[in-house]
């Protein structure tokens, strides 16, 4: 069975979106997996069964539900509502009891990225639920989600939520990079003992994962956490970064970390957040 059983992909039409598919076939190789595709009109006019717009996006999501018919899967649902896009998809997701939700962001130029926070930070604050952003823009190559994924970690349990995802989808994981970044030290002796701690955690986390069966590394890296983590991640070639929500050293009294939360928004591959439990210390 797949680590997710039901998916709901929330989709805006775009080009960027309709790279979605390919996300779910990296994530989701189990056909038997629930899909939801999902779509949200923002206006009644554009929700009328009777108007153009309607019946072009009823055409393009039956156009997703054909692709994915075809490359195996047969659950597949189409739910259209009308409404404020982030509470509509958390609501959908509550609603269908989904376990994974995907959606696409869109790299535009600085202020269209600083402004992206109206759905995908939106809903990352919100959700309760793992959540999959994709960055593949329509004419870029997807590639295969799995292949390298990236771990920050703050050594907190909260920080290492994704390994529980990465155990279960061993046979697909081709490789894991842990990495570890000192923001702030006092001094050279201090800087030692924290690299030094933080060797021995990391190789401990590496031997782990080769347990698995999955090829592992680690870098320790010293500067702002979300700017170290985006530069490891285009010189690795690193396909998905897969991380928690928040941290021990994440937290900023937002649902949404600010490392976290930086890290969307500077990253050039895709992120997927992982909700902490709460009760981790």
């Amino acid at each position: 069975m797949s680590t997710f059983t039901r998916v709901l992909l929330a989709t805006d039409l775009s080009p960027q979106a309709d790279k979605l598919t390919e996300c779910l076939f990296s994530l989701c190789p189990d056909t038997e997996t629930e899909v939801v595709l999902a779509h949200v009109f923002n206006d009644d006019d554009d929700a009328d069964p009777d108007g153009s717009s309607y019946k072009k996006a009823q055409s393009r999501l039956e156009g997703y539900k054909n692709e994915i018919e075809q490359a195996g899967y047969e659950e597949i649902t189409i739910a259209t509502r009308i409404g404020n896009t982030c509470q509509t998809i958390n609501g959908l997701a509550e609603e269908f009891d989904a376990d994974l939700v995907l959606l696409a962001s869109h790299r535009k130029g600085f202020l269209e990225r600083a402004l992206m926070g109206s759905t995908t930070f939106d809903l990352a604050r919100v959700t309760n639920i793992p959540l999959l952003i994709s960055k593949t823009e329509a004419h870029e190559q997807q590639e295969n989600l799995l292949q390298t994924i990236l771990v920050p970690t703050d050594f907190s349990r909260k920080s290492l939520e994704a390994l529980n995802i990465i155990r279960s989808m061993r046979e697909e994981v081709g490789k894991v990079i842990f990495v570890h970044v000192i923001e702030h030290s006092r001094n050279k002796h201090d800087y030692k003992e924290k690299y030094g701690s933080a060797m021995l955690f990391l190789q401990e986390l590496v031997d782990e994962m080769k347990i698995f069966g999955i090829d592992a590394d680690y870098h320790i890296a010293h500067g702002i956490a979300s700017k170290k983590i985006a530069a490891i991640c285009e010189r690795d070639d690193v396909s998905l970064i897969m991380m928690a929500k928040t941290g021990a050293d994440m937290t900023n009294g937002d649902e949404l970390g600010s490392t976290a939360e930086n890290v969307v928004l500077n990253s050039d591959c895709a992120v997927m957040l992982v909700p902490a439990d709460d009760n981790d210390d």
